[in-house]
């Protein structure tokens, strides 16, 4: 019985082959949608699960500061004070190139990585050789990845072997790892001793080689006993937290499992995912999905007249409505089948395109994967049996006797469901405007400071006795022309390393404010004015800071007279001036209260350079050239500030693209569908266009009355489309501190695009049937 009905849904599929097809194709980008979003949104939520203890993992956040930079000697404190945790261990992946030395060959890597021995047995890293319960032997030595050590000394059999850190530190050998996997948000290739004072990367404003006074920005990740509640531990902690002081105030706890996804700390220097991403891709999917079973039932219930006919013939016959239900279902879930199949081909042919868009590697046994494909099977029949469900019951049940009055209301079904699909299409495109027009808005916002011809380079990484080099690299550029300032920098607009506690008189405003540390030639080489106050000199250095307007209106100050800033130093700094505001992040945020502080002999990590006008291509060729001269043990990394800050934005760009990709794919979905409408419309009427042409008709007129109900709906899809779009952007926008105005502009060019697509899908098809010969449609009359 099950092959009659399968032959006969084959049949019947063969038959109408223009609706077929039609709905094959839709059903095929819908699926090969899903399957290439689903291939992603796994991959995206198995970040940090592989752990043994991923679920009583977490990290601890300064609360106040919104910090992820918690002072090492907090992970002893809590384990000696608070039993629920069991363990706790340091990490800090240091941002900065660092020069190494192999078999007298200087090499630079970015893959420090400064933690303890209490890492090791938090995170799953498999020993390949070395000492699981003991990783460091001592303070000097260092343990390498399976990758990096066959990158640098090309084996992994160097156990024993020696590296020199700085040309200062002599490192040991003393265990391979392997390496972490795709889906870890905790990365590194080389792992020093955090016991090492010389590994707590210290930030400090002063010369002071007093260990125990500097600031030491560690990430601590704790594990909770077993049958800890996280949210009572915290409490417990915050009720205690004069404990932890004077390095916290109040905690919260981050776990281990959220941090590629919800990691919106500050200093925190593991991988980020991004959430809005992953959440617009699936509502999406499932929008694209709903496009293509509303185009079969549009098309299967446009055809009602003539299935009417059919199963009045079958009913004759003794078919029961249960019989004809299961042939429709069958008859659905066979082209959702071959849809799958030619699912798969597409997101293979087009695994580059989704791979740029999602930024991650597609490849076909991703594609091929044996759950991924259970799921996509699942949903076939699902989607078989949604889409053949509607029209199912319309036509089984239907009267051949009342077709009139069926006919009529599957019309407006019909009507309403073209409309849903343009509406949905509509405030797609209203999006992608939107989003487009966000990231020009603040790519072009002025940021306080000038950013043309302005040049960072990144320098590495220097240890004491090294620090000079920058200062020397500096003053030699600085005596060319081609330059009009140079200034060295710990932070800069754009990238600010660390904070500072304000101290302020006004107890109830203080907070831990973005602090810069530069030469005195900070304010010339950004263009950043003085708005109240006096220039820096050279001889205020270590002594004086300058901050911004938002500084002085959060303090609410009346003057600078007698005002001074907490920078952990007794006595603090003394506030000289107040400069403009100027933006040191992306403009998701308000410009906060900034310090600007006057650091002698600091570590700076930042050059900035103001290059003179028409002078960039020659500039580029000396910065090069002195860098080899001085600075050639280390790699070399520059980037133009305007280069730079576009980038700040790419988590957004990312966003237009994959919705604009999306909505080019659903507007194609919708497009099938009325064309396949369209070619009924044009077949059904065959004979009043002949007539129509035979008295007199013109092609414009038949065209117009053939594509003038398309249209209408396109308007009613657009009436209801824009107050949707409208509430939907206004929400994303708030994301943003400073954005754009929902101009009408935008919502009148999608609507017009709208128009366009539905005029460019509909007059072809109408044009053929205007100029057809009506002797054609008349000849058996």
């Amino acid at each position: 019985m099950f092959i009659y009905y399968l032959k006969s849904a084959i049949r019947s599929l063969l038959v109408n082959k223009k609706f077929t097809i039609i709905n094959i194709l839709g059903f095929s980008f819908a699926l090969s949608v899903s399957l290439a979003i689903s291939i992603f949104l796994i991959h995206e939520f198995s970040y940090d699960r592989y752990h043994k203890n991923a679920d009583q993992i977490v990290r601890i956040i300064d609360t106040k500061n919104n910090s992820s930079e918690i002072d090492y000697r907090v992970k002893d404190i809590i384990l000696e004070n608070f039993p629920e945790f069991k363990d706790a261990c340091l990490v800090f992946k240091n941002p900065w190139p660092t020069n190494l030395t192999i078999n007298n060959k200087a090499v630079s890597s970015n893959e420090i990585m400064s933690v303890d021995n209490h890492f090791f047995r938090f995170f799953s890293l498999k020993f390949i050789e070395g000492n699981p319960s003991q990783p460091f032997a001592n303070q000097n030595s260092v343990i390498l990845t399976k990758s990096t050590a066959q990158k640098l000394f090309g084996n992994t059999k160097v156990i024993g072997k020696e590296i020199l850190f700085e040309r200062k530190n002599l490192l040991r050998i003393n265990g391979i790892v392997e390496d972490f996997p795709e889906n870890s948000s905790i990365k590194a290739g080389i792992f020093v001793n955090a016991e090492n004072d010389d590994f707590k990367f210290a930030f400090t404003c002063t010369n002071s080689d007093d260990v125990s006074t500097h600031r030491h920005p560690f990430r601590i990740y704790a594990l909770l006993n077993e049958h800890s509640d996280p949210e009572n531990v915290k409490n417990k902690l915050n009720a205690d937290i004069n404990i932890l002081a004077p390095y916290l105030e109040e905690v919260d706890f981050l776990p281990l499992k959220d941090i590629y996804l919800h990691d919106n700390t500050i200093g925190s220097n593991t991988e980020k995912g991004n959430p809005q991403l992953l959440t617009l891709s699936t509502i999406i999917a499932g929008i694209i999905l709903i496009l293509a079973i509303v185009n079969y039932i549009n098309l299967t219930l446009a055809q009602f007249n003539e299935k009417n006919k059919i199963i009045g013939i079958r009913k004759s016959y003794g078919a029961s409505t249960k019989n004809l239900l299961f042939h429709y279902f069958i008859e659905a879930i066979i082209m959702a089948f071959i849809s799958y199949l030619l699912s798969i081909f597409i997101v293979w042919i087009c695994s580059p395109l989704y791979s740029s868009v999602f930024n991650y590697q597609f490849s076909i046994d991703l594609i091929l994967d044996l759950k991924i494909q259970f799921y996509l099977l699942a949903s076939i029949l699902f989607l078989g049996f949604l889409s053949g469900l509607g029209p199912s019951i319309a036509l089984a049940k239907a009267n051949p006797s009342s077709n009139f009055r069926k006919e009529k209301n599957i019309s407006i079904s019909r009507n309403i469901l073209v409309v849903f699909q343009f509406a949905v299409s509509i405030a797609l495109i209203v999006s992608v405007l939107v989003i487009k027009t966000q990231i020009s808005f603040v790519k072009h916002r002025d940021p306080g400071f000038n950013k043309s011809q302005l040049l960072l380079v990144n320098m590495p990484y220097l240890s004491k006795g090294s620090k000079t080099k920058a200062i020397t690299y500096a003053n030699e550029l600085r005596k060319l022309p081609l330059f009009e300032n140079v200034s060295l920098t710990n932070g800069v607009p754009g990238k600010v390393n660390f904070t500072m506690g304000s101290g302020i008189e006004n107890d109830d405003n203080n907070i831990s404010v973005p602090t810069l540390i530069v030469d005195t030639n900070f304010l010339s080489t950004f263009q950043i004015k003085i708005i109240n106050g006096r220039k820096p000199l050279p001889s205020d250095f270590g002594k004086v800071c300058l901050i911004n307007e938002a500084f002085y209106k959060h303090f609410k100050f009346n003057s600078l007279d007698n005002k001074r800033f907490d920078n952990y130093i007794d006595g603090g700094l003394k506030i000289i001036a107040v400069v403009n505001d100027f933006q040191y992040g992306s403009l998701h945020n308000r410009i906060a209260p900034t310090c600007i502080i006057l650091g002698e002999n600091s570590n700076y990590y930042q050059l900035n350079l103001r290059i003179a006008t028409n002078s960039i291509q020659p500039a580029i060729k000396r910065v090069k050239e002195k860098w080899n001269e001085i600075l050639s043990d280390y790699p070399l990394s520059y980037q133009f500030y305007d280069d730079w800050f576009d980038t700040m934005y790419e988590k957004e760009e990312r966003l237009a693209n994959t919705i604009l990709l999306f909505t080019l794919i659903a507007i194609g979905i919708s497009c099938f569908g009325i064309l396949g409408l369209a070619i009924f419309s044009a077949e059904r009427r065959t004979k009043e266009i002949g007539v129509r042409k035979t008295n007199g008709a013109k092609n414009y007129e038949i065209i117009s009355m053939l594509t003038k109900d398309f249209l209408k709906r396109v308007v009613i899809a657009f009436v209801i489309a824009c107050p949707i779009a409208w509430y939907a952007m206004n929400k994303w926008l708030e994301n943003f501190a400073y954005r754009t105005e929902l101009s009408w502009w935008i919502f009148a060019l999608a609507g017009v695009i709208a128009m366009g697509v539905a005029l460019f899908t509909v007059s072809f098809q109408s044009w053929r049937a205007a100029t057809r010969n009506p002797v054609e449609s008349l000849r058996y009359e």
